[in-house]
């Protein structure tokens, strides 16, 4: 596939997202979101996507949602410091270390150069796709019902992002398992690794990890752990 091919694939889902994608509140819009950069993606080492749940917008002053109607790919394209990230922090920094120590030889957690005085870090989630089960803005984390109808009804065009994107890596934060069945295998059949689980089919390794802002006393599973669990999955995959 030819960078030409993929802006021209990576643009009709952003079409499918704006006609397919209807709120039930006109005030809130979907986000669209997949590759963050495509000329980086495109020149990755190892392309990377992410499957998280869904995005966060307004509300207004009687809670109700507004909002929304933006492209979260060219918002996390700007961003060119830490403190951009602001909320978003515990979800994205995670996200970004992982990804910058599968880009750079698989340089695990106690390694890595802190994003807050080395911005270039940041590369790492521009070279990236990023996408939402859900593409409806919430305000808190949805009930997994409310995430489960959503890739039910729109799994059309997640499975389309996943084919059209051709990423190496597949990532689910806590999303994984709505795929499985359209993916072609179950969560049994995958192995387990630290705190996730993995399976290499057709070439590519799908990682079934906790959500990057997963709460560490909740899980038990620490930030470096989190990190370097999925890094040393995609190594082991990578040398076979």
């Amino acid at each position: 596939m030819t960078i030409q091919e993929l802006k021209k694939k990576a643009y009709k889902i952003d079409k499918l997202v704006e006609e397919k994608i209807i709120s039930d509140n006109e005030k809130v819009k979907p986000i669209k979101d997949g590759i963050i950069d495509i000329n980086k993606y495109y020149s990755a080492k190892y392309k990377i996507l992410w499957i998280l749940k869904e995005p966060y917008d307004y509300f207004d002053e009687d809670g109700n949602p507004e909002g929304g109607d933006y492209d979260l790919k060219k918002a996390l394209a700007e961003k060119k410091s830490y403190d951009e990230f602001t909320d978003g922090k515990p979800t994205f920094m995670p996200i970004i270390y992982t990804s910058w120590g599968i880009l750079n030889n698989f340089c695990l957690w106690e390694k890595m150069p802190y994003v807050e005085y080395d911005p270039s870090v940041l590369n790492a989630i521009q070279s990236s796709a990023y996408i939402n089960i859900k593409k409806i803005p919430g305000r808190t984390s949805s009930p997994e019902s409310v995430i489960k109808e959503a890739y039910l009804i729109h799994n059309d065009i997640l499975h389309k992002q996943i084919e059209y994107y051709d990423p190496d890596i597949i990532i689910g934060g806590s999303t994984l398992h709505h795929f499985f069945q359209n993916l072609g295998f179950t969560g049994e059949q995958m192995e387990r690794n630290g705190s996730n689980n993995y399976i290499i089919k057709d070439e590519k390794i799908f990682i079934d990890a906790y959500h990057p802002a997963q709460r560490p006393g909740t899980t038990g599973v620490s930030k470096e752990s989190y990190c370097n669990d999925i890094i040393t999955a995609v190594k082991n995959w990578s040398s076979n």
